[in-house]
């Protein structure tokens, strides 16, 4: 019994060795921008596979503005994960060390690499958990992460916040869980004044509706939204992908279904646009997991309102 035990536990090692080799290898043969894949055209393809996007469940991705890292989430790999460029070659993903301590429920690395915005179960004074996600974020100073800072009150609140984008000025832009029951979620936006967040505002029935409006993802020149909506009568599955543009008034335009390029019978989730602007990318289960595809950014101009073409 005890060789059989030993036996066994030798061919798990070899077996486990050989895949993190395999892995290793992988990723070192990967150069040039965005983990060295070919860009997409305007259909969507899946990103990297078998390399980021695999039989397992992969979002949440994002890269740094100077296309050097790479952040994204797989459930059977550790859960949170980075890859970085070396010596001109993409490292093997590792584990992001601090995010099981933290409890990430939803991350995003900003374009300049210095802050991880994320929701997370931790209570304010980051030692316990509470009942609901809250908004937090970590920056990073000389090289180092910092500990984890917990948005204020005013954006906070007893019910679940999370899914952050960021504008170029650092306006902030969420999704909250609604107070009414069965009130869905809807998006919000809070003001940076002089580095201090304004009162959260409703981004209004434009974008929100009674349904669950989610995830919401600023282009990086502020002129477009993608979020995420649960069973809208208009929609192809559960979740779709939307989109709101900028109207020249700073309004935005009545939000509309990206369509079936984007969104199928499945769930289309997690819309991230490059620091570029070149790229929309966004997870779908479309082959049974949840995959992180990636297409053109130019495929949206046929979904502009024709007053703004």
């Amino acid at each position: 019994m005890r060789s059989l035990i030993i036996t066994i536990f030798l061919i798990l090692f070899i077996v486990l060795t050989f895949n993190h080799f395999a892995k290793e290898d992988n990723f070192s043969k990967l150069t040039g921008p965005y983990l060295g894949q070919k860009p997409p055209g305007m259909t969507p393809e899946i990103f990297a596979p078998g390399i980021v996007t695999t039989s397992s469940n992969e979002a949440y991705p994002s890269f740094t503005k100077d296309g050097k890292e790479f952040y994204f989430k797989c459930s059977d790999r550790g859960g949170w994960l980075y890859t970085h460029v070396v010596s001109g070659k993409w490292s093997c993903p590792r584990i992001v060390p601090f995010s099981r301590e933290y409890k990430f429920g939803e991350a995003m690395i900003t374009s300049d690499g210095n802050t991880l915005l994320f929701c997370s179960l931790l209570d304010q004074r980051g030692s316990g958990f509470s009942e609901n996600y809250n908004l937090w974020l970590m920056q990073k100073n000389k090289g180092k992460w910092q500990k984890p800072r917990k948005l204020g009150i005013k954006i906070n609140t007893v019910y679940h916040e999370a899914y952050l984008s960021i504008s170029a000025s650092g306006d902030l832009y969420f999704f909250r869980e609604m107070e009414e029951e069965n009130g869905g979620c809807e998006i919000f936006v809070a003001e940076n004044r002089n580095d201090q967040y304004l009162t959260p505002k409703n981004l209004g029935p434009s974008i929100n509706s009674p349904k669950h409006d989610c995830d919401p993802y600023l282009a990086p020149d502020e002129l477009y939204l993608v979020f995420c909506v649960r069973d809208r009568d208009e929609g192809f599955g559960k979740n779709d992908l939307y989109i709101s543009f900028k109207n020249p008034d700073g309004s935005w335009s009545k939000s509309t279904n990206m369509g079936k390029k984007f969104n199928t019978n499945a769930e289309e989730i997690t819309p991230y646009i490059t620091p570029d602007g070149n790229y929309i990318f966004f997870s779908s289960k479309r082959t049974g997991n949840y995959d992180i595809y990636w297409v053109d950014a130019k495929t949206i101009e046929d979904l502009k309102p024709k007053e703004l073409k």
